[in-house]
């Protein structure tokens, strides 16, 4: 196992200034948390809770998980060229970093990302650092293309005409394109090695699967509680799922998330806050699947290495 950076090596006064940060912003996000549901509807989002079919809730859980199995499948495209990771691995890595994500506020858990991968492959952190930057410059791309044609900001012919000429651009300037990576200029250099043997466009297609099943299961469980049309709970999740690509963002998301959801509604306010507990009940039963996930993989990875201990002392025995 590599020598990772921990709390201990800091000075008290910085540990101590760190999680003063940390707990500050945290009460701010729970206190806009509480500003957004005090005036909610807690008896009928009870109701429409209980009236939720099984099937719905084990289709939505289950959409939930396949999203974390896309992402597994990206890690491994994403890291084929130096090693093959196996699924395993790369799904336990995938629940215990997205865990780190949503419990470390600032977005400070996705330092974890460097750490983890150098536990399972013999990389540096030079390359876990591009790698981290690529997966999130793929995210973001694919979430605001999903903004882009689902937000109603433009017409479906606007944005259509749109979207057909950023795509007859890139393709008539893919030669120019490839010919200016080529050259020696600094920036150019830079973005070069940026770009050098990452995954192939099969990380693309992972990613936009990750999303989509996120974002449909979010919005059927969202319609469910609140009894807004379709595409209203679809702008929603995905408005909300945008605010976690913030660098500012309260505990698990809590707050934050509840308020890009309400933007996303557009519904005037006296109607947003009576819905906010439904937000709020959705934006749980998500959580604690994922952190149910990332308490698995834990188990499941102390368990692998007890019997690997069993087995070393066995044989030096």
């Amino acid at each position: 196992m590599k020598p990772s950076i921990t709390q201990d090596q800091f000075e008290p006064h910085v540990r101590i200034r760190k999680l003063i940060y940390r707990l500050s912003f945290w009460v701010l996000c729970l206190v806009l948390l509480y500003a957004l549901v005090r005036n909610s509807d807690w008896t009928q989002t009870g109701q429409l809770l209980l009236e939720i079919p099984i099937g719905i809730i084990l289709f939505c859980g289950a959409g939930w998980l396949l999203s974390f199995i896309f992402r597994a499948v990206r890690f491994q495209s994403e890291w084929k060229r130096h090693e093959k990771i196996r699924f395993a691995d790369a799904l336990q890595l995938t629940f215990i970093h997205n865990a780190a994500i949503v419990l470390v506020p600032f977005r400070i858990g996705e330092l974890g990302y460097p750490v983890l991968v150098r536990r399972l492959i013999d990389v540096s952190w030079q390359q876990c650092i591009r790698s981290l930057l690529w997966l999130r410059f793929q995210d973001g791309v694919v979430l605001l293309g999903f903004a882009f044609f689902i937000l109603p900001f433009l017409t479906i012919q606007i944005k259509l005409a749109l979207a057909f000429l950023l795509f007859a651009m890139f393709l008539f300037s893919k030669k120019w394109w490839l010919k200016k990576l080529k050259s020696r200029q600094f920036l150019v250099s830079q973005l070069r090695s940026f770009l050098h043997q990452r995954s192939t466009s099969w990380g693309w297609l992972w990613s936009v699967l990750n999303w989509l099943s996120k974002i449909s299961v979010v919005t059927i469980f969202l319609k469910s509680l609140t009894g807004l049309s379709t595409m209203r709970s679809l702008q929603g999740a995905l408005t909300g799922e945008l605010s976690a690509l913030l660098p500012l963002s309260g505990p698990a998301g809590l707050g934050t998330y509840e308020a890009g959801v309400g933007v996303g509604l557009g519904l005037p306010w006296i109607d947003v806050k009576l819905l906010m507990a439904s937000v709020l009940v959705s934006h749980l039963f998500f959580l604690c699947i994922s952190l149910t996930g990332a308490g698995v993989a834990l188990l499941w990875g102390s368990m692998r290495f007890k019997n690997f201990k069993s087995k070393s002392d066995i044989s030096h025995a």
